[in-house]
C-alpha cells in the first residue's frame, strides 16, 4: 500500500501543478489580451493613457514597459509634429502676409501711374512701385537663402578674408541711413588687419541683416567693437532697443521670431536666423544678450589657420 500511496502522492502533486500551470496559462493569456485591447484603444482614440496590468509576470512587465516606452516616444513625437506644423502655419501665414503687403501697394501705385497725366507725379508711384519690388526681392531671397541654409550638404567655399574690411565697406553702404538717424556708429577696431577663415558674400550678408535689424529696431548711436583673441576674432554690436520693446535671446535667432509683432514689419523675419546659420557654415558662431534694455549680438570667428566649433561665442 506504501507504493501505491506514494504513486498517489505523485499524481496528485502532478495534477495540482497542471492546475496551477493552467491557471497561469489562462491568466498570462487574459493579460495579453487586456494588453492588446488597451493599444487598440489607445491607438483608436490617440489617447495619452499608458498599459496597466494588476499581475506582472517578468516578461509581461517587460512587454508593458517596452509597450510604454514607445507610446511615450509617439506622444512626444506627435506633440513636436503639432508644434511644428503650428509654426510652419504661422510662418506661412506671416510670409503671405509679408509678400501681399507690398504687392497690393506696388498694383495700386502702378494704377496711380497710369491714370496720372503729370510727369512728375507719374515718376513719383513709378519710384513708390520699384520700391516695392525691391522689398519683395529681399523676402524671396531672404526665404531661398535661409532654405539652401537648411540643407546640410550645402558648404561655403571658405578661404583667409579680411573680415573688418568687409564691415567697413558694409557701414558704407549704410551712411544715407545713419544720415537720417541722426546717430553716427561708435567704432573700435583693430588697427591690423586679422584674417578669419570666411567666405566674402556670406560675410556681406551677415553684417547686412544686422545693420538692417538695428535701423529696424535700434535706438541710440550703435556700438561695434571688434576683440582678437587666441583663434577667434569677435565682433560686438550694441544698441539700445526701441522704447517698449522687449526681445528673447533664446529664439531670436529662430525663424519668424515675433515677441515683438513688429519685428515682421518690411521683412521676412529671417534675418537673423540667416546670421547665425551663415556663422555656422563658417564654422564661428553667433549669440545675443538684452539687460536693461540695452542689445547686443556677438559673432565669433574662426581666425585663418585655426579650428573653432560650432556656435558658441563668449558671454560677456
Amino acid at each position: 500500500m506504501r507504493g501505491v500511496d506514494r504513486i498517489l502522492i505523485a499524481l496528485a502533486g502532478l495534477l495540482l501543478l497542471l492546475i496551477a500551470q493552467t491557471i497561469y496559462l489562462l491568466n498570462y493569456r487574459r493579460q495579453v489580451k487586456q494588453i492588446s485591447s488597451q493599444l487598440s484603444f489607445i491607438m483608436e482614440h490617440e489617447s495619452r493613457k499608458q498599459i496597466v496590468t494588476q499581475l506582472k509576470p517578468r516578461e509581461v512587465g517587460r512587454l508593458v514597459q517596452d509597450c510604454n516606452n514607445l507610446l511615450s516616444r509617439q506622444t512626444a513625437l506627435g506633440e513636436q509634429f503639432s508644434r511644428k506644423n503650428q509654426e510652419m502655419n504661422l510662418a506661412v501665414t506671416s510670409l503671405s502676409h509679408d509678400i501681399r503687403t507690398p504687392l497690393t501697394s506696388l498694383d495700386g501705385y502702378l494704377q496711380l501711374a497710369l491714370r496720372t497725366e503729370a510727369e512728375q507725379e507719374k515718376e513719383r508711384y513709378v519710384r513708390l512701385a520699384q520700391s516695392r519690388i525691391q522689398q519683395i526681392i529681399k523676402l524671396v531671397d531672404g526665404l531661398f537663402l535661409y532654405t539652401r541654409l537648411q540643407n546640410p550638404e550645402y558648404e561655403l567655399e571658405l578661404r583667409p578674408v579680411d573680415v573688418v574690411e568687409i564691415l567697413k565697406r558694409n557701414l558704407f553702404t549704410f551712411i544715407e541711413d545713419f544720415t537720417r538717424s541722426g546717430e553716427e556708429p561708435l567704432l573700435r577696431l583693430l588697427e591690423r588687419p586679422v584674417l578669419i577663415m570666411g567666405e566674402q558674400n556670406a560675410a556681406e550678408r551677415i553684417f547686412t541683416n544686422l545693420l538692417g535689424n538695428y535701423f529696424m529696431h535700434g535706438e541710440g548711436p550703435l556700438t561695434i567693437e571688434v576683440l582678437e583673441r587666441r583663434d577667434t576674432l569677435c565682433i560686438r554690436f550694441t544698441n539700445r532697443l526701441k522704447a517698449g520693446s522687449s526681445v528673447d535671446t533664446e529664439k531670436i535667432f529662430t525663424r519668424f521670431y515675433r515677441e515683438d509683432p513688429s519685428r515682421t514689419r518690411h521683412s521676412s523675419g529671417l534675418g537673423l536666423a540667416i546670421v547665425k546659420a551663415l556663422m555656422e557654415k563658417m564654422n564661428g558662431g553667433a549669440s545675443a544678450n538684452s539687460a536693461s534694455g540695452i542689445f547686443s549680438i556677438h559673432l565669433e570667428f574662426a581666425k585663418a589657420g585655426k579650428e573653432h566649433p560650432h556656435g558658441h561665442p563668449p558671454q560677456s
